[in-house]
């Protein structure tokens, strides 16, 4: 496996006040485009807050105003900037998670590593394995129809442990509805819940073909600046979905 540092990868978050209402952080991700913010008290990081712990709440206990300090993900197990980009690999898919905080020799934050960095990264291993979508894809996606509430689709996403579902009509992907979509376009707004994805997807679905190469999507998803992508056969009927963790777990088993 190519083995890069992920000194080299991390970026330093974006920092929001600890005491910052959890629409206020919403509005942060969305404007700035990023799935996860560091918490500050003063100078100090005293924990992470994802896109993925809001939205978990969104339709159940979530109230606009609530500080986000009461959803924050400690700043623990963070990796050494030294660490190959395999180790870091091996360690995000053991603890399940998109983005590990990465320090410097002095133990200081450095920054963040998500898994679209460490996909990135690995888009030269996969040039020499002649690996499709079909192989690595996830046939049974998580999916409903355009006309199904969005109250619908967050229970899903949480009963599926998923970050975004498809939406389908007459068996082609009509559109997505993310945890993006959700923090952006739900947060705050609770009458949303009841309204169909339709109205609050994300469209046209970036989609691939079932056969092409893994190496090239990796690209053509680093151009479009998505973490995943519907499969499509050749007649454009849903075949399943690629996200990063998929890319990740395969490029594990081949290290």
């Amino acid at each position: 496996m190519f083995q890069r540092k992920v000194g080299e990868l991390a970026k330093r978050p974006h920092l929001v006040a600890a005491d910052a209402s959890v629409t206020q952080a919403a509005a942060v991700m969305a404007r700035e485009g990023v799935s996860c913010l560091a918490a500050v008290t003063g100078a100090k990081v005293v924990g992470f807050l994802t896109e993925r712990d809001l939205v978990r709440h969104l339709d159940v206990d979530l109230e606009p105003h609530t500080p986000i300090r009461e959803f924050l993900s400690r700043p623990t197990g963070a990796i050494a900037r030294d660490l190959p980009v395999s180790e870091a690999v091996k360690l995000m898919l053991e603890r399940r998670v998109r983005h590990l905080a990465v320090v410097d020799f002095g133990g200081s934050l450095l920054g963040l590593v998500t898994d679209k960095e460490l996909v990135d990264a690995l888009a030269v291993d996969f040039m020499v394995e002649s690996v499709t979508c079909r192989q690595l894809m996830r046939p049974d996606t998580a999916a409903l129809p355009p006309d199904r509430p969005v109250r619908e689709a967050l229970a899903l996403m949480r009963l599926r442990n998923v970050g975004c579902i498809l939406v389908v009509a007459d068996g082609r992907p009509a559109g997505i509805f993310s945890e993006r979509d959700a923090t952006a376009r739900i947060m705050g707004r609770p009458e949303r819940l009841a309204e169909p994805l339709s109205g609050h997807m994300s469209a046209p679905v970036v989609a691939v073909p079932a056969d092409a190469l893994v190496y090239k999507v990796i690209l053509f998803m680093r151009q479009k600046g998505v973490r995943r992508v519907a499969v499509i056969e050749a007649d454009g009927t849903l075949s399943g979905i690629l996200t990063q963790q998929d890319i990740l777990a395969y490029a594990r088993r081949l290290d």
